[in-house]
């Protein structure tokens, strides 16, 4: 309830006719006025509110908490002031009636305010899991707007910055991503331009400084076969022969089995084996064969070699080439996987003059296939026959290709050649060549089809395993697909070589050619005349600094950032990220 003014007239005669009800009700003893006037004096000083600095909003609240306080106070006196209970009461109001309406000021303020009792009961069931979370994604966005205010690279600061609508973040988002979008697809066309021809050829014509190669050769004689050592190798085995148009039969099978190639494979007899097994043929020929024994001179400063050398075409001789003693008879049969020493390459110089060299004492018909001396004959590449009888001189010219020692550096995918000592894919020899490539690609390509291989490979891998030898019935199937193996291309069979050519390769090309009857046996002689005025060189065109180079370029020009803007990002999302994260 609330107090209001009352007249002054009203307050003073009610204060008369309270004082006389209290008089009244005293029995005019002095104990018992000195016992009233203790217990009223107590009243009041318990119930008379202090003063206090708050305002009161709700005095009925006040009057009711006073009036708890004096029941409860006259629950608590002793048994001798029972009897004056009701008249303290009634005296205390009569007191409280007297006094004026209480201030406003007079009262204490109420007590602050508190959470509701159920949210703390929710907040004290939530998981401190969920309050983990909360904390760290408050803090992962504290730290990206951070790094966004305060990056180096262009445009960032506007997607954080105060003061911008969605609209102008937007608007900025887009024209980074077209930024970045500019960058990664340049950047892909640069990197791809660098993984595919980062190499040019190039031509040079100082020919005062370079040496030339000189020509090498592989002469393969027609003659294979030694008829002595086959009239031996009958006796030898008469059981095997029953009469003597077998035996014709078997010397004209043993000749053609010595030059068979893919060009004259169904000339081979597929009637009869003789009782030879596949695998033996090339201890049969070996055993055999014609001792074709040659001379070589020159009128080089270095010495050349004539090796013998198992070829496509037979048992021949190579001179000056540094891959012919891997596909010896001898190296295969020892079973031997190191490197040789072949020596030098034979080089010639425009200051030397006219240079040339010859093979005398060839006594016998004879095919001539000239390449370089990195290389081996194929049977793609065009040959030159000569008669047992002339005296053939030949003029070669040359064209060179040398690649840039930097080369080095890159992968064979980048810049589309190979050295001799990468050759990690190469199965039958320790060395790179293009024409052992397509040699070993021409055998596993019978092998997959036919299920064997020719005589005239190399049947042990490098890893071990020995392959199949085509005896009469796998030569039958090799006649088949004899097309296909010579040209490497098929419509019916998947072929893929992966070859590569030489980094540093000599190509050869006959530019005029003379014989004439010679009383002493065959001889040939060739050399270079012209010596070339040009050669072509394989350098670097697009290195990888210049791959930074370009794509620093792009981001740059896109974004205005540099290496240190990455560095600050790594820098930013490395250290800084987890001290912000799980630090307090």
């Amino acid at each position: 309830m609330n107090f209001t003014e009352q007249p002054e007239s009203m307050q003073h005669e009610e204060s008369k006719s309270n004082t006389s009800r209290t008089m009244t009700s005293w029995d005019g003893s002095n104990d018992s006025l000195t016992a009233s006037t203790a217990s009223l004096q107590q009243q009041r000083s318990e119930t008379t509110p202090r003063a206090g600095p708050g305002l009161l909003l709700f005095p009925g609240t006040a009057q009711r908490h006073h009036e708890n306080q004096a029941s409860r106070h006259q629950k608590a006196n002793t048994t001798t002031l029972n009897a004056n209970a009701n008249a303290n009461a009634k005296e205390n109001e009569v007191l409280i009636n007297q006094r004026k309406p209480y201030s406003i000021r007079s009262f204490r303020r109420p007590p602050l305010w508190q959470p509701p009792p159920a949210k703390q009961t929710k907040e004290a069931e939530t998981p401190q899991d969920c309050i983990e979370n909360t904390a760290y994604i408050a803090k992962a966005q504290a730290f990206i707007i951070e790094f966004l205010q305060g990056s180096s690279i262009h445009g960032f600061i506007y997607l954080a910055k105060f003061g911008l609508n969605f609209l102008e973040r937007m608007l900025w988002f887009a024209f980074i991503c077209v930024a970045l979008f500019s960058i990664i697809s340049l950047s892909q066309r640069t990197w791809q331009r660098f993984q595919t021809s980062p190499m040019v050829i190039s031509m040079d014509r100082n020919k005062l400084v370079w040496n030339t190669s000189f020509p090498s050769l592989t002469v393969c004689p027609h003659k294979r076969i030694d008829e002595l050592k086959v009239d031996d190798y009958i006796l030898a085995h008469i059981e095997e022969f029953e009469d003597d148009e077998d035996k014709d039969n078997f010397r004209d099978f043993i000749e053609k089995l010595a030059s068979l190639t893919y060009d004259n494979l169904e000339t081979l007899p597929l009637n009869k084996s003789y009782g030879i097994d596949s695998s033996n043929y090339l201890d049969i020929l070996y055993e055999l064969k014609w001792p074709f024994e040659p001379e070589i001179s020159s009128g080089a400063a270095v010495k050349m070699f004539i090796y013998e050398t198992q070829t496509e075409f037979g048992i021949c001789h190579s001179v000056n080439s540094l891959v012919a003693r891997y596909n010896s008879f001898q190296y295969w049969r020892a079973n031997d996987w190191n490197l040789l020493d072949h020596g030098d390459r034979v080089t010639v110089h425009p200051l030397d003059g006219e240079i040339y060299a010859q093979i005398i004492n060839l006594s016998t018909a004879y095919d001539v296939y000239f390449h370089g001396p990195g290389d081996v004959p194929s049977i793609s590449k065009q040959r030159y026959t000569f008669p047992e009888s002339d005296y053939t001189t030949v003029e070669l010219i040359a064209l060179e290709i040398y690649t840039n020692e930097e080369a080095r550096a890159f992968t064979t995918k980048q810049r589309k050649c190979r050295f001799q000592y990468e050759a990690d894919d190469m199965q039958t020899v320790p060395i790179y060549s293009f024409g052992l490539c397509l040699s070993e690609c021409r055998m596993f390509f019978a092998l997959r089809i036919c299920g064997c291989i020719p005589h005239f490979y190399r049947n042990l891998l490098r890893s071990g395993r020995r392959l199949p030898v085509c005896g009469l019935e796998g030569i039958g199937c090799l006649v088949k697909i004899k097309r296909e193996i010579i040209s490497l291309k098929s419509d019916k069979y998947k072929i893929n070589c992966n070859c590569l050519s030489n980094c540093d390769d000599s190509n050869f090309f006959v530019q005029s050619y003379r014989s004439r009857v010679w009383f002493l046996g065959a001889n040939l002689q060739w050399g270079i005349i012209d010596y070339p005025k040009m050669q072509l060189r394989r350098d670097v065109l697009f290195s990888f600094a210049d791959v930074l180079v370009y794509i620093g370029g792009l981001v740059g020009f896109f974004l205005g950032c540099s290496a240190l803007s990455f560095t600050e990002i790594i820098y930013y999302f490395t250290a800084r990220l987890v001290r912000r994260m799980f630090s307090n």
